[in-house]
């Protein structure tokens, strides 16, 4: 028996899967992240001059009054670009030709009270945390919650991203040995990958009538800590729960996941967590994974990226929401504006050190690839 591999057809075809998942679930959270800034803006008076989603050439756009609506070819991003809020600039910079003499002086971003701005700022970030309580929502009001695990050592559901889902196992599969040693209960397959942190092991796995062999290099996420590969036991038995019931739980969780992400954070800054960081690569090869394992795993990614997204916006650092938040919380508290000049050049430094992040996260992931 040997290690499980894909043919041509089936590499192309979970290239495409990967490819279409990305794309969707990606702007779907840029999408919710952009409308959160777009519908406070507009709430508060502030003139949207583009509201983008996409990146690079323009692929559609329909202008209205006073808003031209984009569509463009790169799925990686988007904006929602605001009169003012640059005040040096003399007239609008973004698609339409509009002097900025014509627009009144209190329509400008930069015009509003502070805490018009700052709902503004906060509106993409709380709008990615709405998403995901709404998601969980629908996830536990259509699949309830598991009340009852199987003790076989039959794989119920795999993390997107984890050693076990790019070893290629996926739920439903059994695991038969672990390095030739028999397994029968679950207790025992999790206690013998859990003994081999950092050490490859070589699985016996039955999918259906097939029976083969796949290596999985278990992951120690903390120092001293257990071999992980990303997998959880086979749900015997789920509760439906009531609507509004559903609605708790789901707000519930995306609290509990927000406290998580923040605890992470800190143990990775501190070097309690050794886990490692998705990029783009990354995380698109997850968002592949999940939508191959099932709608229930690809909801679940969805929720939590959203989470994740809406966090990283949060954190105090110069070019993302959070750091905006500290310049408007700074300006409130001295009743004056903030030279913008000082603050536009702190925001370029901080987005250029963020894209030499990614640039660098990315590097590794297609390095690693090869």
């Amino acid at each position: 028996m040997g290690k499980k591999r894909n043919g041509k057809g089936g590499d192309a075809k979970v290239l495409v899967v990967t490819l279409l998942a990305f794309v969707v679930v990606l702007g779907l959270l840029v999408f919710v992240h952009e409308f959160g800034h777009f519908i406070v803006a507009k709430s508060v008076g502030i003139f949207v001059e583009e509201f983008s989603l996409g990146l690079g050439p323009l692929i559609w756009k329909r202008k209205t009054k006073e808003t031209q609506y984009s569509l463009r070819v790169l799925p990686l991003g988007g904006y929602c670009k605001m009169a003012g809020d640059n005040p040096h600039d003399d007239k609008i910079t973004g698609t339409t030709d509009t002097d900025r003499t014509t627009i009144p002086q209190e329509r400008l971003f930069y015009a509003k009270k502070v805490r018009q701005r700052s709902a503004v700022v906060a509106a993409g970030p709380i709008m990615n945390f709405l998403v995901a309580a709404l998601i969980f929502t629908v996830m536990f009001g259509a699949f309830g919650i598991p009340t009852e695990l199987s003790d076989e050592a039959i794989i119920g559901e795999i993390s997107p991203g984890g050693p076990a889902a790019q070893a290629g196992l996926l739920p439903g599969d059994k695991i038969l040995m672990v390095n030739g040693e028999v397994v029968s209960a679950w207790d025992e397959l999790a206690q013998k990958i859990r003994s081999k942190p950092n050490q490859e092991i070589t699985l016996d796995v039955a999918r259906g009538l097939k029976q083969f062999q796949i290596t999985v290099l278990p992951r120690q996420e903390r120092p001293d800590g257990p071999g992980l590969i990303g997998i959880v036991p086979k749900i015997e038995a789920r509760e439906r729960i009531p609507f509004f019931k559903a609605i708790e739980f789901g707000f519930l969780q995306t609290f509990y996941l927000i406290k998580a992400i923040l605890v992470g954070l800190y143990e990775i800054i501190t070097g309690k967590l050794i886990g490692p960081i998705a990029g783009p690569v990354g995380i698109a090869q997850m968002t592949g994974q999940a939508a191959r394992f099932g709608l229930e795993s690809l909801l679940n990614l969805t929720a939590v990226l959203s989470v994740n997204l809406g966090v990283l916006n949060l954190l105090p650092f110069p070019a993302l929401d959070g750091g905006r938040l500290v310049f408007l919380g700074v300006e409130g508290l001295r009743r004056k504006p903030i030279d913008p000049e000082r603050e536009g050049l702190v925001h370029f430094i901080g987005f250029a050190l963020l894209m030499l992040l990614v640039l660098f996260i990315t590097f590794r992931e297609v390095v690693g690839l090869l």
